[in-house]
């Protein structure tokens, strides 16, 4: 899946001029705090609107300034992980994960299943979020992700929350997790090492400018 981003946002002290063309697959978004990372991201997602750009999604513009296209986020069919997971705390594991889906009735019970297998949570289901562990929490919140089809994942800084005993265990579940997931995965993390076994590509980013693209190994 292709994207072209171009976005232009002004904050006090703070200037984006964000650009990249991405051909599928994974993408690492490197930098330091306050560089623009998750921002590029909320942008892309529509949950922030940038001041004037382009967003274009698999041959799909989601938006343009100049053409006056703002698609609502969640008409955009892109999932974003937050940092903190952002699961309902009123609701089990099972109605977190079922909220995000288009099924109803035994196709939705089927595929809330299949989701508990996929990420060991099989025992779970009926724990509210306060009961679950960091990486429990993550779980979840990806399978709630996945659970609404999107056609890109983005991961703002996925393990920031976890403490670092955790994580690379959790980074290496997350590939396996991932693993049969069709869609680009987009993630942002100021971890080289994170960015080195996840993402294929890398781009990194300063002072809210991209300074170079290229593969990953490279």
């Amino acid at each position: 899946m292709a994207l072209s981003v171009e976005l232009h946002k002004k904050f006090k002290g703070f200037r984006m001029d964000v650009a990249f063309e991405h051909d599928g697959g994974s993408l690492g978004i490197l930098g330091g705090s306050g560089m623009g990372k998750s921002m590029t991201l909320k942008m892309i997602a529509g949950l922030v609107k940038p001041d004037s750009g382009k967003v274009i999604v698999d041959g799909r513009t989601v938006y343009d300034s100049a053409a006056k296209i703002d698609m609502p986020a969640r008409e955009r069919h892109i999932g974003y992980l937050f940092q903190q997971y952002a699961l309902f705390p009123t609701m089990t594991v099972t109605e977190n994960i079922g909220i995000a889906m288009k099924k109803s009735g035994d196709a939705k019970k089927k595929e809330i299943d299949r989701l508990l297998e996929q990420f060991a949570l099989q025992n779970l289901g009926e724990r509210m979020p306060n009961e679950l562990s960091g990486g429990q929490q993550q779980r979840v919140a990806l399978a709630r992700i996945l659970a609404s089809e999107p056609q890109m994942l983005l991961l703002d800084e996925p393990f920031s929350a976890l403490d670092s005993f955790l994580k690379e265990q959790l980074l290496e579940d997350m590939i396996r997790q991932l693993s049969d997931y069709a869609g680009d995965v987009i993630m942002v993390s100021h971890s080289r090492d994170e960015i080195y076994q996840f993402c294929d590509r890398l781009l990194i980013l300063d002072q809210g400018r991209v300074i170079v693209t290229g593969d990953t190994k490279d």
